[in-house]
C-alpha cells in the first residue's frame, strides 16, 4: 500500500508541476519545428528539375561537345592543308678565300644571295582526303554515341540518387506523424496512471519506446541531409537547399531497337573506323604528285643581281615500293582490333538480353508483393486502432501496443522500400531502353 501511495504521489507531482509541462510543450514544439521544417521552408524540387541541372553543369558532356567543336576545325585544317602552300626563302651567304685558302670557288661561289617565294601543292589525292573527312565525320558518330551514353549515365545516377532521398523523406514524414501521435498517447497515458489503471513502470516502458521513435527521427533527417547533399554534388550544385521530395512519376519506355540503341551503334561505329583506318592505309600508299614554282632572286655575284631575277615550275612524283612490310603489320593490328570488336560486341549481346530479362523479372515479383503489404498494412493500422483504443480504457499492456506499433512501423516502411524499389527498376529498365 505504501508503494502504491508513493506512486500516486509523485504521478500527482509530475502532474502539476507546471515547469515541466511548460518545458515539455516547448520541446514538443520546437521538435514539430525540426519534422516539418523541410515542407514549410524549403522549396520542392521536381526529379526533372535536379536532371536538367546535372545535364548543365557535367563537364564531362562540355568536354564532349568541345570535341565536337574542336573535329570542325580538324576538318577546316584538311581543306587548308589541300589549298597552295605559300612560303618565303631568303638567304644570305658569304665563303671568301683568302690567299688561295677557303672553301672551294666551284661548290661555293663564294657568295650566295637567294630571295625566293615558293608554292606548291599535292593534286591527284582525292581520295586521300575523302579518307581524312570520312576519319573526321566517324570520329563525331562516336563523340555523338558517347554523348548519349553520358547523358543516360547522368540520368540514371540522379534518378536513383533522387530516390534514396525519397525514401528517407518519406520515413522522414511517417515517423514524424507517428511520433506526434504517440506524445498525445503519453498523455492519455498519464491520465490512466493516475487513476491506477497503469503502473508506472509501464510509463517508462512507453518513454523507453518515445525516445527510440525520436532517435529514429534524428538518424533519418541526418541521414537525409547525406542523401539531398550528395544528389546536389551530383548535379553539381553548391548551395544545398533541404528540399521536400516527391515520388516522380517514372513510366517505363518501349524497348528499343538495336540499331537506334547507343549501346549497339558504337559497335557499329567502331567497326566503320577499323575499316576507315584500313582505307587510309591503302591511301597512302598511292603515288602522290605535287606541283611546285618559285619566282625570285638567286645569284652569287652582287653586281649582277639585275640579271638573276627569275621563276622556275615543276612536278614532283613519289612512288612508295617498300617498306619493310609495314603495310601488312599495319593491317595485322587492325584485324586483332576487328576481332576484340567482335567479341565485345557479343559479350554485350548476351549480358544486354539478360540483364533486361533479369530486371523485368524482378519487377513483376515486386509488383506483385505490393498488394500483400498493402493488405498486411492494413491489419497492422486496424490492430494499432484497437490497441489504442484498449489502451485508453485500460484494458491492454502497454508491452502489447508497444510491439503493435513495432510491427506497424516496420510494415509501413517496408511498403515504402517496395514502392521506391519498384521505380529503381523502371529507372534501370528505361536506361537500357532509351
Amino acid at each position: 500500500m505504501e508503494s502504491i501511495n508513493s506512486l500516486k504521489e509523485l504521478v500527482f507531482r509530475t502532474k502539476y508541476d507546471k515547469r515541466a509541462i511548460i518545458l515539455r510543450l516547448i520541446f514538443g514544439l520546437m521538435l514539430n519545428s525540426v519534422i516539418f521544417q523541410l515542407a514549410s521552408l524549403a522549396q520542392v524540387n521536381s526529379l526533372d528539375f535536379f536532371i536538367n541541372q546535372g545535364l548543365v553543369h557535367s563537364p564531362v558532356l562540355k568536354d564532349i561537345g568541345n570535341q565536337v567543336i574542336s573535329n570542325s576545325v580538324d576538318s577546316m585544317l584538311v581543306r587548308a592543308g589541300q589549298m597552295p602552300q605559300v612560303s618565303y626563302n631568303g638567304l644570305l651567304y658569304y665563303a671568301p678565300v683568302i690567299n688561295g685558302i677557303g672553301y672551294s670557288e666551284v661548290i661555293t661561289n663564294i657568295s650566295n644571295i637567294t630571295s625566293v617565294a615558293y608554292v606548291s601543292q599535292r593534286i591527284f589525292n582525292q581520295k586521300v582526303v575523302d579518307a581524312q573527312y570520312s576519319k573526321l565525320a566517324i570520329e563525331n558518330q562516336v563523340l555523338r554515341i558517347s554523348s548519349k551514353i553520358t547523358e543516360k549515365d547522368l540520368k540514371k545516377a540522379i534518378t536513383l540518387q533522387y530516390l534514396t532521398a525519397c525514401t528517407v523523406s518519406n520515413d522522414i514524414a511517417f515517423n514524424g506523424e507517428l511520433l506526434a501521435s504517440s506524445k498525445n498517447e503519453e498523455l492519455i497515458l498519464k491520465q490512466l496512471i493516475e487513476k491506477g489503471q497503469y503502473k508506472l513502470v509501464d510509463y517508462y516502458s512507453f518513454m523507453v519506446e518515445l525516445k527510440s521513435q525520436e532517435l529514429l527521427l534524428n538518424d533519418l533527417q541526418i541521414q537525409y541531409q547525406k542523401e539531398i547533399s550528395s544528389l546536389y554534388t551530383l548535379c553539381g550544385l553548391t548551395d544545398t537547399i533541404y528540399s521536400q521530395l516527391s515520388l516522380p512519376d517514372i513510366k517505363l519506355n518501349f524497348p528499343v531497337n538495336e540499331v537506334n540503341s547507343p549501346f549497339f551503334s558504337r559497335f557499329i561505329v567502331d567497326s566503320l573506323r577499323i575499316q576507315n583506318e584500313k582505307l587510309q592505309i591503302d591511301r597512302n600508299y598511292n603515288p602522290s604528285v605535287n606541283w611546285f614554282a618559285d619566282a625570285g632572286l638567286v645569284n652569287n655575284i652582287p653586281r649582277d643581281m639585275v640579271k638573276n631575277f627569275g621563276f622556275s615550275a615543276g612536278l614532283s612524283l613519289s612512288v612508295p615500293i617498300y617498306d619493310g612490310r609495314q603495310r601488312k603489320l599495319n593491317y595485322d593490328k587492325l584485324i586483332i582490333e576487328e576481332n576484340t570488336r567482335t567479341k565485345y560486341e557479343d559479350y554485350f549481346k548476351k549480358q544486354y538480353s539478360h540483364q533486361l530479362q533479369q530486371l523485368y523479372s524482378e519487377l513483376k515479383r515486386t509488383r506483385e508483393i505490393i498488394p500483400q503489404v498493402t493488405q498486411q498494412l492494413d491489419f497492422a493500422e486496424m490492430v494499432i486502432r484497437q490497441d489504442k483504443n484498449l489502451l485508453n480504457t485500460g484494458n491492454i499492456s502497454i508491452i502489447e501496443y508497444v510491439t503493435g506499433l513495432r510491427n506497424y512501423i516496420s510494415v509501413k516502411r517496408n511498403l515504402n522500400q517496395y514502392q521506391v524499389r519498384i521505380l529503381q527498376i523502371m529507372t534501370e529498365i528505361n536506361y537500357w531502353n532509351q
